[in-house]
């Protein structure tokens, strides 16, 4: 009687145990999102990269309004504007750990970066201090990077391994804002008035209101004379408001939203800090373990983004300065072309949508540098003295330049884990080659000649060209983490089954219990309490898929 107590009690026991267990695994379990949310949450992320591209591309077009109204040249404007990729830089690297720790917060860090990137840019074209407007925008650029880092590791968390296609539509975003702004901003830009005589001047000088601006350019003896005065604080103000008013969706996901999160790895709890640090920054620890191979990639990562993003800064911010300089267009003219750039730019990202479902990564981000390198070389050729060539070429410039971000990211996160501090080392080396690279276009620009913007784009195609080889030799050697998926944790699942089959006969110290398997259990001849408690295991029909029993001791 006693002993049919106690194994009746032994049962419940059991039974209430792993009760409690499932409980806690489905307390634990993250909050996912069903497709129709992911899709709603990815729109306002893009949304998000239009608000990037309006306030980060208003100063090409601006360009020479800069010049005006701090009195001074290309090099020093293209100094104050890489400001950009400094505060880039600094966000990336502010960035990184606060989405590793702070993930659930990803939305409250946009929504302040949006308000603190809009206050930075209403603020700017009252700036006559060249030094000021560099100290703005690398608030501006801070921002932003914080916000890439965020926006991205949520849509990588969204999607997973599907995540290519949604990050060429979310930097897509970029480019529609990159070609809204011009369409903003010309309104407000100074109009330089016709080079043809001295008549000019008194001709038109009493029906403009204010009178004639004159400027003189620190890069020329002559003097500037315009016929409209530059307005472009109204044009940076209604971005600012823009940008904004974008933050008030970001609170109401943050605060009255449920929130997602990626399943947390197990760790020990007695690690040290300086381990979880080192854990942190080791490239292994993306690589599955391959240190080796994760300092390849993301060195080369590195690089890659660099001169991506290099090049994709040097031509969004001259090629108006360009056409109206060298090719005497008029400013309507350039901020048109410009805005043709931007387009074409958006089209580029917005077909990676489709072509990242049905091209290999690996293929399709050579097609793109390729591209690239190219109309490049085509610019180079025929675009020096045409400005049809240059209408013509400015096209597929914006389109192969486009995807080459969004790319390099899915290539990235095909390969390695992208951690917050992944993104935040990668978008480091895009920090660094925009502002290296408008520091040179501006002292090149200034003191070559105009021709050299065309020829640091052909340098850029070859780099870019080159790291991309590097990086498909590195990729094709190891495999993608996808790739190998399948086959390996299909061997390791077997391999673990078959283990714990060996393990399934334990001696239960502390109560004395033999646990055995059902295929033990057939042979057995009358049930006893070892039998109780394996028929008890096998109730749980949530996770025992396996034919195993398994006991939560």
């Amino acid at each position: 009687m006693l002993y049919a107590l106690y194994i009746n009690f032994m049962s419940i026991s059991i039974s209430a145990i792993k009760i409690t267990r499932m409980k806690e695994e489905d307390e634990i379990k993250p909050t996912t999102y069903s497709t129709s949310e992911k899709i709603i949450k990815t729109v306002v992320l893009v949304l998000t990269w239009v608000m990037i591209g309006l306030f980060t591309e208003i100063t090409g077009p601006t360009q020479k309004d800069l010049i005006i109204k701090t009195d001074s040249d290309y090099e020093l404007v293209s100094r104050a504007i890489s400001g950009r990729s400094v505060g880039y830089f600094i966000g990336a690297v502010i960035g990184g750990p606060l989405v590793d720790k702070l993930g659930k917060y990803c939305d409250l860090m946009i929504a302040v970066c949006l308000d603190g990137g809009a206050i930075a840019t209403i603020i700017a074209p009252y700036c006559t201090d060249i030094s000021l407007l560099w100290f703005l925008f690398v608030l501006a650029g801070t921002f932003e990077g914080v916000i890439n880092i965020a926006g991205q590791k949520i849509i990588l968390n969204l999607w997973k391994e599907k995540a290519t296609g949604p990050l060429h539509v979310l930097h897509f975003g970029f480019g529609m804002g990159s070609f809204i702004v011009p369409q903003i901003a010309n309104p407000f830009l100074a109009v330089l008035a016709p080079s043809g005589g001295n008549s000019t001047n008194t001709t038109i000088a009493p029906s403009v209101t204010p009178p004639l601006i004159s400027s003189t350019i620190a890069s020329s003896a002559e003097t500037d004379i315009y016929l409209k005065e530059s307005r472009i604080e109204s044009a940076y103000l209604i971005v600012g408001i823009i940008v904004a008013s974008l933050s008030i969706v970001f609170y109401i996901y943050q605060f009255c939203c449920r929130q997602i999160s990626e399943e947390e790895k197990e760790s020990n709890e007695k690690e040290t800090m300086v381990r979880k640090v080192v854990k942190v920054v080791d490239p292994a620890t993306c690589a599955n373990g391959d240190r080796w191979f994760g300092v390849q990639v993301f060195v080369l990562l590195f690089l890659y983004f660099f001169n991506a993003v290099g090049g994709e800064r040097l031509y969004g911010k001259f090629i108006r300065s360009y056409a109206i300089d060298k090719h005497k267009f008029s400013g309507d003219d350039g901020s048109l072309i410009n805005t043709e750039f931007w387009i074409c730019f958006a089209i580029g990202r917005f077909v990676g949508l489709f072509t990242g479902r049905f091209i290999p990564i690996r293929v399709l981000i050579l097609i793109e540098v390729f591209g690239a390198l190219v109309t490049a070389v085509l610019l180079e050729i025929f675009a020096r003295e045409s400005d049809l060539a240059l209408w013509i070429l400015t096209a597929p410039m914006g389109f192969f330049v486009a995807p080459l971000f969004p790319s390099g990211i899915g290539w990235g996160d095909f390969h390695v884990e992208f951690t917050g501090s992944a993104i935040t080392f990668v978008l480091m080396g895009g920090a660094l080659g925009g502002m290296s690279y408008l520091w040179v276009i501006g002292y090149l620009y200034e003191y070559q000649g105009y021709d050299m913007f065309l020829h640091q784009m052909v340098g850029y195609g070859g780099i870019v060209v080159f790291f991309t080889i590097l990086l498909t030799i590195v990729g094709m050697r190891h495999g993608g983490r996808f790739e190998t998926k399948g086959a390996n944790d299909y061997d390791n699942e077997m391999d673990v089954k078959g283990n714990e089959a060996d393990d399934m006969k334990i001696e239960q110290q502390g109560l004395g219990v033999h646990v055995i398997s059902k295929e033990d259990d057939d042979q057995q001849s009358p049930p006893n309490y070892a039998d109780v408690v394996s028929y008890t295991n096998n109730v749980d029909t949530s996770s025992e898929t396996d034919g195993y029993s398994n006991t939560y001791m």
